[in-house]
């Protein structure tokens, strides 16, 4: 998918779906999902994995995370496939995880939502309007972070300028 269809599909649901800023919630699903390519399943595009309080379906598929330690364990038939060392405490795994299913985009971003507005990331909501500062909050050490690469909100401030270009042309 290209950018501009990826923009033109999800921006209008994260307006109808979303609390959070929708160039947000755009920029972060293209960043998860390689602009709609890498998505886990039709409508996962930001990569939630189960977690404990999810009752849905859910698919088991392989991904990368970044950890602080080398030792991380998940319950089978989550499994860790490979760890390689990038650093001083920084360690790049290949895993096999449980990654929620959901039936619609609007659901997903629904339940995207409902995921950040929770408690692990409540200093970080009351930025959510300002998607620069929410995503610096999401990932500043201050209580659980959202994303585990090292690069993610530079990432993310470098799509947030891309996202707002393609919607001015829109």
């Amino acid at each position: 998918m290209k950018p501009r269809d990826f923009v033109r599909w999800v921006y209008p649901a994260a307006q109808r779906a979303s609390d959070i800023n929708p160039v947000f919630v755009v920029a972060q699903a293209a960043l998860e999902s390689g602009w709609g390519e890498k998505r886990v399943g039709e409508y996962n595009l930001f990569g939630v994995t189960r977690g404990s309080s999810w009752r849905g379906p859910v698919l088991l598929c392989d991904t990368t995370e970044y950890f602080s330690s080398p030792d991380v364990a998940f319950s089978a038939p989550e499994a860790v496939l490979s760890v390689t060392k990038l650093g001083e405490r920084s360690y790049r795994y290949k895993v096999r995880r449980y990654f929620r299913d959901y039936r619609s985009l609007e659901e997903a971003l629904a339940d995207h939502n409902r995921v950040l507005a929770g408690r692990n990331f409540a200093d970080a909501w009351p930025y959510r309007k300002s998607p620069e500062e929410f995503v610096r909050r999401l990932v500043d050490n201050v209580g659980p972070k959202y994303a585990t690469a090292p690069d993610y909100a530079s990432q993310m401030n470098k799509l947030f300028s891309m996202v707002r270009k393609i919607i001015d042309q829109l």
